[in-house]
């Protein structure tokens, strides 16, 4: 019986061991692109847009088979935003977004992957006014992007990334002012950073 459960022991300890030693992690830094959150041209034009935003993202994932892998990815954004009216435009405070995803990747040649998945962003305005008056929205959000890797170091690699993601904004604080739509915003980022060593 004890040799039964050290055998399994072994076997479970191994079992991790394998498993950690897959686990793919990243940093990385950069900025994103955002369109605008808000135009409104019922009377006159008016836009709501985000200032060119630095990004920091963190990542993990499992490979589920030979050559793919699953995984999460979270992203941070703080910038400043602003309404433009007629050429005016008008500094509205800081907005700042997070984001989950869950992704797939996989490779398209060695070193450079592309990676595709579905989560949620949310809305923190420094100050709730104006449109986020009522606080921020989550939304559902797609995405996708590619992944360069370089070896950089035994164990690090440098990698270089650009991702795009899509979803509809909209508020409470709108909705309660009748405004029934929402609008697609689209968001591109590039970063670099750095990734645990493939094999």
């Amino acid at each position: 019986m004890r040799t039964m459960l050290a055998l399994l022991s072994l076997m479970v300890a191994a079992r991790v061991s394998v498993v950690q030693s897959q686990v793919d992690y990243y940093g990385r830094l950069g900025v994103t692109f955002s369109t605008k959150l808000l135009r409104d041209d019922l009377i006159q034009e008016i836009e709501t847009r985000q200032n060119l935003a630095p990004t920091l993202a963190l990542g993990v994932s499992l490979p589920i088979a030979p050559t793919y892998t699953a995984g999460l990815e979270g992203t941070i954004t703080s910038a400043g935003y602003y309404s433009e009216e007629q050429d005016l435009k008008t500094d509205l405070g800081t907005l700042r977004t997070g984001s989950l995803i869950l992704n797939l990747a996989g490779p398209i040649i060695p070193r450079l992957d592309w990676r595709a998945g579905a989560g949620v962003i949310h809305y923190w305005p420094a100050d709730e006014q104006g449109i986020f008056l009522r606080g921020g929205p989550t939304r559902f959000l797609v995405g996708a992007g590619v992944d360069y890797r370089s070896s950089l170091l035994t164990s690090l690699d440098l990698m270089v990334s650009l991702r795009y993601d899509w979803h509809r904004f909209t508020t409470d604080e709108l909705e309660a002012r009748n405004f029934s739509g929402s609008q697609g915003v689209q968001r591109l980022s590039a970063s670099v950073g750095l990734s645990r060593a493939r094999p």
